[in-house]
């Protein structure tokens, strides 16, 4: 797994320079160059072994190499195998290679992202290998995936997908038009067939389940799989399969590298609340990271180290789809000393009136120095060309680099506001106004 030490003394690196672009910027005129800032990345060679992945499966006549204890979190028909054939190559059949090595690659660290391809590969595999953790990772997909009414019935009746057929029956209304004349409704099981039929005819929506994980009762006791203890600041234990701590966390990683003698008991830098969220966050079925839980989840792994745990939640507060203030991102990404990330956080920010409200927090003093450098320096580049690109208006011969422009044509009277005809500007047929879209005799800049 890749190394993230010099991640976390990021701090003492010199501030990377104000740029333009990126996440959520204007246009303008490029003040200087933007130079990206380093992402995390988790990379994992499973052609090859190395000091946990030692554990090889023969696909194709191809070999993979993984950690029998990592595997068998997640699977239990891989955990019976690596007990029944110790010491031994596992030999999977009737599989592709590409798939086991996709299959791999979505349940390791390196998390890659379930589409609309990858679904229809992970799906048989995770129900033959009865890996609840991905089926339901394919499950949270297939929901906001956008696919046909029967289709998405047949997959949930097929792989045993309880929530999202609920899901589709709660958002089934009565006297629906259902194709029952297809190849999809033929293949569907009698049990799904009775409750079409009844949904058809007013019966009552059922009761949507929970999104799992909704507690951590398989750490609470020692098993077979998760037999070491780790203990929080504040003296909770829990139970886990320490091999698969190390693979998710350096500090985990670190301390089994140096204990010679059997792992019986391990403390975490972390409080119960942060360890409690790391554990539902790296454990099948993997907690989904939101607004409300990125908080714990990001502070835990950034103290316990772990990159891809890092990258997951850093994605979610770089996207701008996220429902949190820019400021509330900046202080959890400073917080966790992920400063190379602040300038693409800053993005976001289009105003200096803005920017400027930020430094009124309340919370503004418990910033870092870099943080804040980071501010001036987007206050700087508002500051200097705070609107679109300047342009030269062919009425008043000026230069101006109003927020928006609004064109008029002088032959029919229409306005336009379409970027493009920056481009025909020396057009004597186009004449340009600084206004926003108002009344014919009304002009005004913005």
């Amino acid at each position: 797994m890749t190394e993230i030490g010099a991640l976390f003394q990021s701090q003492d690196r010199p501030r990377s320079p104000p740029f333009e672009g990126g996440l959520g910027a204007a246009t303008g005129p490029p003040v200087c160059h933007y130079v990206p800032p380093p992402s995390i990345e988790v990379n994992i060679d499973f052609t090859r072994p190395d000091g946990q992945r030692t554990r090889p499966l023969l696909v194709e006549n191809k070999r993979l190499y993984v950690d029998e204890h990592y595997i068998s979190v997640w699977s239990p028909v891989l955990r019976a195998w690596c007990v029944e054939c110790p010491d031994r190559e596992l030999i999977l059949a009737n599989v592709q290679y590409e798939h086991v090595l996709e299959m791999l690659e979505c349940i390791h660290p390196t998390y890659k992202a379930v589409d609309d391809q990858s679904v229809h590969i992970l799906l048989p595999l995770a129900y033959d290998y009865q890996m609840e953790g991905l089926l339901h990772r394919c499950e949270c997909f297939l929901i906001n995936h956008n696919l046909p009414f029967l289709e998405k019935v047949w997959i949930a009746d097929r792989y045993k997908l309880n929530r999202l057929l609920i899901l589709c029956l709660r958002e089934m209304r009565p006297n629906s038009k259902v194709d029952l004349n297809g190849s999809r409704y033929y293949a569907l099981s009698d049990r799904v067939k009775v409750l079409l039929l009844e949904r058809l005819h007013g019966a009552p929506a059922p009761e949507e389940i929970p999104e799992p994980p909704l507690d951590l009762e398989t750490f609470q006791r020692a098993s077979d799989v998760n037999f070491a203890a780790v203990r929080a600041k504040t003296g909770r234990v829990y139970y886990v399969n320490p091999y698969y701590m190390a693979a998710w966390s350096n500090v985990f990683e670190e301390k089994l590298c140096t204990t010679s003698s059997g792992v019986e008991e391990m403390f975490c830098p972390c409080n119960q609340e942060e360890l409690k969220a790391f554990l539902m966050a790296i454990h099948p079925p993997q907690l989904r990271i939101n607004e409300q839980n990125i908080g714990p989840i990001l502070m835990s792994a950034c103290k316990m180290e772990s990159p891809a745990l890092l990258r997951k939640c850093a994605n979610l507060l770089l996207a701008p789809h996220t429902q949190l203030s820019v400021f509330v991102r900046l202080s959890l990404l400073d917080r966790c000393f992920l400063h190379e990330m602040l300038p693409a956080c800053l993005q976001m920010v289009q105003r200096p009136e803005h920017l400027i409200q930020m430094t009124q927090q309340t919370t503004y003093d418990c910033l870092s120095t870099r943080a804040k450098a980071c501010m001036m320096d987007r206050l700087g580049i508002l500051l200097d060309g705070p609107g679109l690109q300047p342009h030269h208006c062919a009425r008043c011969k000026a230069t101006s680099g109003c927020n928006s422009v609004t064109w008029m044509c002088p032959q029919c009277k229409t306005y336009s506001s379409d970027a493009n005809l920056l481009r025909s500007n020396a057009n004597p047929s186009i004449t340009t106004t600084t206004n926003t879209t108002q009344p014919y005799n009304q002009i005004s800049h913005r």
